[in-house]
């Protein structure tokens, strides 16, 4: 079986945990009882992908679906358990039924425009995102912020990443996954001063992960501080020699 896209199924978890957040129940249908399982399935396949098991979180996806077929929510599910697995054709088959079936809802169009960015359509995820934000229930919009700043820098519209960064900043001030986007962004025109201090407030909030590292090390080696680069890769082993010894590492887990 296929190695999953690690980078692009932990950016499709957070999406889903994301809408955990703000109420991951779908839009009622006319069966009460068909609605309380797509409900159940969705909790335990979001819980599943938590504990890296994208087998069982896809079995729960289907049983939304099966509950409910066109329910964009439990699509979305089943497209993300694909995608953890590295069944990204299937994975993306399911994504573009649950955009047909709920084009208005926030989490469906959030989780489908970050599928759009990683398959290299930044035109159409950006676009998905936007009309995310206009979804007057979207109680995160903080996320498709950070997603359509995010997608903006791979692309390298870095105008268009600042002001999503800075627009998520501005609800969110310690908002991780913006304060890194914007050190990407700073880092990206040269201003590594600049770049220094967003991930300052990054780390400042709780440990560097792997990437994050790595982007300090960028960072501290462009503006000539070698006593930082140490610092930063001293960490990235120790993170690096404690990652080896869980075995919980070795199980091509989506959060990683």
């Amino acid at each position: 079986m296929p190695q999953p896209d690690r980078r692009r199924a932990a950016l499709l978890l957070g999406v889903l945990l994301a809408a955990g957040g703000c109420s991951t129940a779908p839009r009622p249908s006319a069966n009460d009882a068909g609605s309380a399982i797509v409900q159940r399935s969705l909790n335990a396949a979001q819980l599943m992908l938590q504990r890296g098991r994208p087998d069982e979180a896809l079995v729960e996806a289907k049983k939304a679906v099966s509950a409910d077929p066109r329910n964009g929510r439990a699509r979305i599910a089943e497209a993300q358990a694909l995608a953890a697995l590295g069944r990204a054709d299937e994975a993306g088959v399911a994504f573009e039924r649950a955009a047909v079936l709920a084009p208005k809802d926030a989490v469906v169009l959030n989780a489908w425009g970050s599928w759009m960015c990683g398959a290299g359509k930044p035109i159409e995820a950006l676009d998905a995102f936007a009309r995310a934000l206009q979804d007057p229930t979207y109680r995160t919009p903080v996320q498709a912020l950070a997603n359509a700043g995010s997608c903006a820098a791979e692309a390298g519209r870095l105008e268009t990443a600042e002001m999503n960064f800075r627009a998520a900043l501005g609800m969110q001030p310690r908002h991780a996954q913006s304060l890194v986007g914007m050190a990407r962004v700073e880092l990206k025109r040269g201003n590594a001063l600049g770049a220094r201090g967003f991930l300052q407030r990054r780390e400042a909030l709780a440990p560097l992960a792997q990437s994050e590292l790595m982007l300090g090390i960028e960072i501290e080696d462009a503006a000539g501080d070698r006593r930082a680069v140490e610092r930063y890769r001293q960490q990235l082993s120790a993170l690096s020699r404690a990652g080896s010894a869980d075995p919980s590492t070795a199980t091509g887990s989506s959060k990683q």
